[in-house]
């Protein structure tokens, strides 16, 4: 490998998917490829062991590196990211995910190393939420229920049309989320920390900041959280909060599971209402057997599977391949977490 090289350490499962559109960058990119094994370069020479420890006379020293959604869901995320890290000339990462507070995203961050999320799943998790909603406001489950039972009964279903939603936290996923209600005849308020902007307006029917929530909270049919995990949000939806919501509320997390207080909304949820959680995240994940929430006749839950659409995979590949070559210019990548 020559000085003029830029080392690029990515899964090697993900390699065979991305080789060609790699080599047909404007930069002279050497690929590493990372497995338990340890990291090779193209030709199946060895160059470091799994945790980046350099084998020979080669040189290691990645400056990006990708996350792919294969390295995530394969429980790779904290030895890749040791091995990223260890020659210490790592300077970006592209993540797969929108949330990026798992402890070896931190990791990162800490080291100096820019990091980018990623907006890959934004669609499939809106898409995701917006067929929640549409199943607890049909009843599915009951209607499921009565077929098995050859029940005929023809039972009245709530419409979309002419709800109030509650957006919180409206970045990327709460526009796209609130693009899908509003075209089933919702009206959409969106709650964020900073000021609206002319796209938000637009997304909307209305914005308030998160100082002003509490007077939207009663008045929506529907809310959705799909804010960052951060020390403002961690414990947002508390007995307070819960309190002033509607009777008949569904209450949507795709946030994060911390940013619901789980006891204040076990004890909501047992109390005299009609209101429905549904649940696509937890605080503790895989959620423990014994928890409440998987029997809960209130509660609606998937799997943390929100964003996992099929075509999550290819906009994630598609974002890897425009982010790398942006960075390889000298320019700032998107979507750049504040660290």
């Amino acid at each position: 490998m020559n000085s003029s090289q830029v080392q690029v350490l990515l899964p090697a499962d993900d390699y065979g998917r991305l080789a060609d559109r790699l080599s047909a960058l404007d930069h002279d990119i050497t690929p590493l490829l990372w497995s338990r094994e340890g990291v090779t370069l193209t030709d199946g020479s060895v160059i470091a062991d799994a945790g980046g420890v350099p084998t020979g006379d080669a040189d290691y020293a990645p400056v990006a590196a990708w996350v792919s959604i294969g390295l995530l869901f394969g429980g790779n995320l904290a030895p890749f990211v040791d091995a990223a890290l260890a020659p210490g000339t790592l300077r970006w990462t592209q993540a797969c995910l929108a949330g990026t507070d798992a402890p070896p995203f931190q990791q990162l961050l800490a080291a100096g190393v820019q990091l980018s999320r990623s907006d890959a799943p934004n669609d499939a998790t809106a898409e995701h939420t917006m067929s929640l909603v549409l199943s607890t406001f049909h009843d599915w489950a009951g209607r499921i229920d009565r077929r098995r039972a050859g029940d005929w009964l023809q039972v009245p279903w709530r419409e979309v049309r002419g709800s109030r939603w509650l957006i919180v936290g409206f970045g990327s996923i709460g526009r796209k989320v609130a693009t899908l209600a509003r075209a089933f005849g919702a009206a959409v308020v969106g709650a964020r920390r900073s000021m609206a902007d002319d796209a938000d307006l637009k997304a909307t029917d209305a914005m308030v900041t998160m100082e002003a929530i509490a007077d939207e909270l009663p008045l929506a049919d529907v809310v959705v959280l799909t804010c960052p995990l951060t020390d403002e949000t961690r414990g947002l939806v508390d007995a307070e909060f819960l309190s002033a919501l509607r009777d008949d509320v569904v209450l949507v997390n795709v946030a994060r599971g911390p940013v619901i207080d789980a006891d204040a909304l076990l004890a909501w949820l047992d109390g005299d209402r009609a209101a429905t959680a549904v649940l696509d995240v937890f605080d503790i994940e895989p959620l423990p057997g014994d928890s409440p929430l998987w029997q809960h006749p209130k509660v609606v839950m998937t799997t943390h599977i929100g964003g996992a659409g099929s075509g999550m995979a290819a906009r994630n590949d598609d974002l890897f391949i425009a982010q790398l070559d942006t960075f390889l210019a000298g320019r700032a990548p998107r979507l750049l977490v504040e660290g």
